[in-house]
């Protein structure tokens, strides 16, 4: 193959080389004549393969019929840089041909795949389901013959997407490491019988007389995009990374932002995961709250957050180790690091040293689906105040998620703590959190961490393999106490309850429908404040 890939470098360079000089009257070799005419060839070669490998231009070759050429110098190649170029095609050459056998080999899997799938089609009683991953399943006993050709012939579809798939070029990014791409379109369409035109609120208005009418609206603002990098093995660890995007950014100051929305950083991190041991930086929930209800009428903030969902996504650096006690279980140990993230008293930051959070648990998986994790934790910290008063703040916590069957599933978390504000906005105003007897300028006034306890629980039910049925509870109840100790304002929340009931309805795998009541109680000053909450999501993800 190289005398070959030789002979023709010599055909169409070394020749030209001649011919310009003027010691051969005509050649011809798939290129125009000096008057633009074409002239047949036996060698049809690219003009961009008679390119010197110096200055990067195409020879100046004049081919005519008859007509004298003028001469032109050229540099005859030498045989060892003819070598290094036989050498460079022969390894592109390889380089193709393994690119070719991986593809042909992922083709014929996935070919297999689907000639399962249409041997199953001929069964009678047992369709057979063959996900992503080669994991091959049953198809549930009650379902009609027309619902299993249905999702058949839909799993087919999804199996021939992937075979195309192959064929086409994987995003990269300028590392030559691959970006995967998600997120899901979301559209929000909802009624409040007592409160402005919010698309998600997270505790009821303060009472007002009259009272307020219910409003309509809607919003495609908790949309979310989310990116995933890999990328490549370092001290013996997979280094990756994640982003992740929604459009609920907006004028500061404004609990919901600008009405379009802007794009808004929710969590991002880098990540080193060792075969039992992980390193996490980036932007991420607290690790001692682990667990957020299912919703999908509350996106821009985890629901249930303000009645006993502990979320807020701040910097943070962590580590995770897990301890195999079987084939099954492992016990998880972790630890965080947690640096001041801007919050603010009356528009002015607040000083304090990092915070520290840490958590154990354990956790049993008894199949592909169901998983028991029990966990326990903690979280310290301290703020600054002018004139050397400083206020520590502190959480215990609890979280379960416990599987009862094949169908029904109960997770929460409880708390208690003093100045408590992972609940609240990242970055925002935690006025709320602490009590002062005064101005917080006068030495005099003391300042008072607020005791609360919260949390929240959800019963999820798997009606059908694509029906769920979620009922949640949560609450925040604050020390009343402590609240009146400093000044309250008419706004002070003494307690916030929200309960709510959603089904998620998948008509296809990509494609939600889902339906929402929530009930919202919320105590203030002047008296209790409620909302009753109807919300229509629909999302297609990707």
């Amino acid at each position: 193959m190289k005398l070959g890939f030789l002979r023709v470098l010599l055909v169409c360079v070394v020749l030209p080389g001649i011919v310009g000089a003027g010691i051969v009257g005509s050649a011809e070799c798939g290129v125009r004549s000096a008057e633009g005419n074409s002239v047949d060839s036996p060698f049809l070669i690219p003009h961009s393969a008679l390119r010197t490998p110096h200055s990067g231009l195409a020879l100046p070759l004049q081919f005519g019929r008859s007509k004298r050429v003028r001469p032109v110098r050229t540099t005859t190649p030498t045989i060892e840089h003819l070598t290094e170029l036989a050498r460079r095609a022969q390894e592109t050459a390889d380089e193709a041909r393994d690119e070719a056998r991986r593809t042909r080999a992922g083709y014929e899997a996935l070919q297999q795949q689907i000639d399962e799938l249409r041997a199953a089609l001929s069964r009678a009683g047992q369709p057979v389901y063959i996900a992503a991953g080669n994991e091959t399943s049953t198809a549930p006993q009650g379902q009609p013959p027309d619902e299993r050709l249905a999702r058949l012939e839909e799993q087919v579809d999804i199996n021939t997407s992937q075979i195309k798939e192959q064929a086409q070029t994987k995003v990269e990014s300028e590392s030559k490491f691959s970006v995967r791409l998600s997120g899901m379109i979301l559209a929000n369409f909802h009624y409040n019988s007592n409160d402005v035109q919010r698309s998600a609120p997270l505790f009821a208005p303060q009472p007002v007389v009259p009272a307020s009418k219910g409003t309509f609206g809607s919003t495609f603002r908790q949309t979310r995009l989310g990116l995933t990098i890999g990328g490549p093995r370092v001290g013996g660890a997979r280094l990756s990374g994640e982003i992740d995007f929604d459009f609920y950014g907006g004028t500061i100051g404004q609990v919901e932002g600008d009405v379009l929305g802007a794009l808004r950083v929710r969590t991002a991190s880098a990540r080193l995961d060792w075969e039992h041991t992980s390193v996490v930086i980036g932007q991420e929930g607290p690790i001692i709250s682990p667990r957020n209800p299912t919703s999908l009428a509350t996106v821009w903030y985890p629901a249930l957050s303000g009645a006993g969902n502990l979320w807020q996504w701040r910097p943070r650096a962590t580590v995770e180790h897990r301890f195999k006690v079987d084939n099954y279980g492992e016990f998880i140990a972790q630890g965080s690091f947690v640096p001041p993230f801007g919050e603010s008293y009356s528009g002015q930051p607040l000083r304090g040293t990092p915070a520290y959070e840490t958590r154990v648990a354990w956790r049993r998986n008894l199949d592909a689906e169901r998983t028991v994790e029990i966990g326990v934790g903690g979280h310290y910290g301290r703020r600054d105040f002018l004139y050397d008063r400083k206020v520590a703040d502190y959480i215990v916590t609890t979280d379960w998620l416990i599987p009862f069957g094949e169908r029904a599933e109960l997770s929460g978390e409880f708390y208690h703590g003093r100045a408590v504000s992972l609940g609240e906005q990242s970055g925002g105003r935690i006025d709320r959190v602490y009590a002062f007897t005064g101005s917080v300028d006068n030495p005099r006034t003391l300042v008072r961490g607020v005791r609360s306890t919260g949390g929240w629980t959800q019963m999820s039910f798997r009606l059908r393999s694509d029906l769920e049925l979620n009922f949640a509870y949560g609450q925040e109840d604050p020390s009343n106490s402590d609240i009146r100790l400093g000044n309250a304002i008419d706004s002070a929340r003494f307690k916030n309850q929200v309960g709510s009931v959603n089904f998620i309805y998948q008509l296809r795998p990509t494609f939600l429908v889902s339906m929402e009541y929530r009930r919202l109680w919320t105590n203030y000053t002047a008296g209790r404040g409620t909302n009753n909450h109807y919300n229509l999501a629909v999302a297609y993800v990707f």
